[in-house]
């Protein structure tokens, strides 16, 4: 694990990678959706990023992924992936969409489990329990990428911190553009922006009294607003037909009341990943 300083390394590369990404999506072509037909993805590999948004903490940890779909003829096409969740995206309004989504919320430990053992910074915060989230996403399919709007909200009301926190429940809005830039590898990239509300803020970057008494943090109440910026880049390599290589990168900007809380080490914040994929 390391802790990253108060330095401008990350933030240069954020503001060049946003750059690179919409000069991207001027001049290449999208590239067409393969998901056409049924699919099951298994792999793995190794991640590396800050324990939390907002944490100078950076360890590494098990990259899972899992991806299964099933595209149907009146129905639509549903989706089941690790850590997704599920998806169903409703037949019958292109170049527009509807999609219903499950996910999930794993919540946050006082203390993180990684890779190199286990880490104590939060110790005192107490546990915030891990929940299923409900939602949906519209969505404009473009030629050179995807628009989208989607929320979530927690399916239960959550307590963290001594308090009752209710539903959280986040909106994102953003582009999503996939690019081949051969027959072997392919670009995807997406920018968008998050806002949360108050309860949902508060289980991320709040403070309660409670807290406050057991930790060295101050009390923070933080109001509902927007939260961050977040860049994501993937680079795969499809090795042979049913074997394939990923890696990429996520970048984020806090913003607003998350920029400020004590729990905040650092506002902007990076993590990679690398992957080998199966096909089925």
């Amino acid at each position: 694990m390391t802790t990253i300083g108060d330095s401008n390394l990350l933030k240069h590369p954020v503001m060049l990678i946003t750059g690179a990404t919409l000069a991207l999506a001027m001049v290449l072509p999208a590239h067409a959706d393969d998901s056409n037909e049924p699919s099951v993805t298994v792999g793995g590999g190794l991640a590396v990023g800050p324990l939390y948004e907002g944490s100078s903490h950076y360890a590494a940890f098990p990259s899972l992924k899992l991806k299964a779909v099933l595209p149907t003829e009146n129905w639509g096409k549903f989706t089941a992936a690790f850590p997704d969740g599920l998806r169903w995206d409703l037949p019958g309004l292109s170049p527009f969409g509807l999609a219903l989504l499950i996910g999930y919320d794993p919540g946050r430990k006082e203390r993180i489990h990684t890779l190199g053992g286990r880490d104590d910074y939060l110790k005192g915060m107490g546990n915030l329990d891990s929940t299923a989230l409900v939602g949906a996403e519209a969505y404009w399919l473009l030629p050179a990428g995807r628009l989208f709007v989607r929320g979530l909200q927690s399916s239960q009301s959550r307590d963290y911190g001594g308090e009752s926190l209710g539903h959280t429940a986040y909106l994102e809005a953003g582009v999503a553009t996939a690019y081949a830039l051969s027959s072997t590898l392919t670009l995807d990239s997406t920018l968008y922006g998050t806002w949360s509300n108050e309860n949902d803020m508060m289980a991320r970057f709040g403070v309660t009294a409670q807290q406050a008494a057991r930790t060295r943090f101050d009390e923070y109440h933080p109001g509902g607003g927007m939260r961050d910026v977040t860049l994501k880049l993937g680079l795969t390599w499809q090795w042979q037909p049913q074997l394939a290589l990923e890696g990429g990168i996520k970048t984020y900007a806090l913003v607003s009341d998350a920029r400020n809380s004590p729990l905040t080490g650092e506002k902007v914040g990076a993590g990679a990943y690398l992957n080998a994929l199966y096909r089925f």
